[in-house]
């Protein structure tokens, strides 16, 4: 849908930063904090498991993200607020580039939760509080447990060797 002038002045409705920030809450739960550690508050998501398949998980992360700015872009949201979202993006993309290192970048950097804050703080007298995060469902739980085992027991017997 196309904006007037006058809607582009006045910046984004309660509505589109609520629907944006709701969007983005959600994207960074799935991509960055979805999986938590067992015994630790270490929580991790889809980005750094996605990021096991070399490039193509860190472009699917980055796919998410820019979907994110375009549509922050769409509804107003200030130019300087863009750039330190996409800053954040282009430091999350690069950094889980890095052989060897990058996954366990993608689950310390956290670039999609970074993106929310940057909406939330801008926006902070539009939305409600922030609720608290549901857990992982258990099929993902036990998914990504696999994942860290496979992972475990790999360097193990690469170390081993």
């Amino acid at each position: 849908m196309a904006r007037t002038v006058k809607e582009i002045a006045e910046g984004p409705s309660p509505e589109q930063v609520r629907a944006l920030v709701a969007f983005c809450d959600k994207a960074a739960w799935w991509l960055d904090d979805c999986l938590t550690v067992p015994g630790t508050g270490f929580h991790f998501g889809l980005d750094a498991i996605a990021g096991l398949i070399p490039f193509a998980g860190d472009v699917l992360a980055a796919g998410v993200s820019v979907l994110t700015i375009g549509r922050a872009a769409r509804i107003g949201v200030p130019r300087s607020v863009l750039l330190r979202m996409g800053r954040n993006v282009a430091i999350d993309f690069v950094g889980g580039l890095i052989p060897g290192i990058g996954d366990a970048f993608d689950a310390v950097f956290k670039s999609h939760r970074r993106n929310f804050a940057l909406l939330h703080k801008e926006y902070a007298t539009m939305l409600a509080p922030i609720a608290a995060r549901r857990r992982a469902p258990l099929w993902l739980r036990v998914a990504g447990a696999l994942a860290i085992a496979a992972i475990s027991y790999g360097l193990w017997r690469w170390l081993a060797s």
